[in-house]
């Protein structure tokens, strides 16, 4: 029997790889999340529910679910750059504490981190590529420090980051479709040559799993189905989808609005591909193409 570990079920990015794997799994495969709020408990009552922080649950439930593999797409947030601060060390010393107690059981242990931990780029990337985290991943960088750390030690860990994961939910939702319904127009964010590489939330899900069956130990993976697209061109395309027309908010009016690290995340240009040729190609998408993701989440909306 296979026992597969979700930290952070009820997530953005956690929700996909739940209903991923619950659409997958063998007969044998028993899957265990761990939830902190928000319980959708319909979508979760084919799992061993654990409900509680990641700081604080009761690990002795690791002994009685010992895992084979661990997905880690849980995350300590904030609202702001003081309440990050905040979270990310309370994240780092949960993070210690999970590694103590999965030392032993020497399972993969998938965590899905991002492609703002790259910072900036004038060529498109792969892993190899030293991190300089920017905008969010200031913060989120603190607390992934002991699973960083210990890339190289004789536990196997993979770092997963997706680039911009595209769903009804999230940046797009706040930054891209609520704004083009409020003003009759989608906005790009600066000049609009930032460069994004995207895939779909349910892809995102489709992956995390992938890294798993395909991938190798103690790799890093970037996550992404299409090629780099400007912003400008997105909003575009996302514009002609809907009938409307494109708005361009420059930096210093983003700034005011949102504040510094919303600014920097969105005006990143971070364009990536992998190392892992053959492991990305061995996947096949659901969305291959930025039109397809698109159609997909604004028919969701429908």
């Amino acid at each position: 029997m296979q026992n597969i570990w979700i930290f952070g079920a009820t997530g953005y990015v956690g929700r996909s790889l739940t209903k991923h794997l619950l659409t997958v799994k063998e007969k044998d495969t028993v899957i265990t999340t761990l939830a902190h709020r928000n319980l959708p408990f319909r979508a979760l009552e084919n799992t061993n529910l654990i409900t509680g922080s990641l700081e604080h649950f009761d690990l002795s439930w690791l002994e009685r679910f010992p895992p084979d593999v661990v997905f880690h797409c849980a995350r300590l947030a904030g609202n702001n750059d003081r309440s990050r601060r905040a979270a990310s060390h309370k994240g780092e010393r949960a993070n210690e504490r999970l590694i103590q107690a999965l030392e032993p059981f020497q399972v993969p242990v998938i965590y899905c981190s991002g492609t703002l931990m790259y910072g900036n780029q004038q060529d498109v990337i792969d892993e190899n590529t030293p991190l300089n985290p920017i905008a969010y991943a200031k913060w989120y960088e603190r607390a992934e420090r002991p699973w960083t750390s210990r890339s190289h030690s004789n536990m196997d860990i993979r770092m997963a980051r997706p680039a911009w994961i595209l769903g009804f939910d999230s940046w797009f939702y706040h930054f891209f479709y609520l704004p083009a319904i409020q003003n009759k127009r989608v906005p790009y964010y600066g000049d609009g040559n930032q460069r994004m590489s995207l895939l779909h939330v349910d892809d995102c899900g489709g992956l995390l799993h992938h890294i798993f069956t395909h991938g190798h130990a103690s790799s890093d993976y970037n996550l992404f189905v299409a090629p780099p697209i400007t912003q400008k061109a997105f909003a575009e395309m996302m514009a002609e989808k809907m009938g409307l027309d494109v708005e361009c908010i420059q930096h210093s009016t983003l700034e005011k609005m949102h504040g510094s690290t919303v600014t920097e995340a969105l005006t990143s240009d971070i364009p990536v591909r992998t190392a892992n040729t053959d492991w990305h190609h061995a996947y096949t998408p659901i969305y291959p193409t930025v039109s397809d993701m698109l159609d997909a989440v604004l028919a969701s909306k429908r």
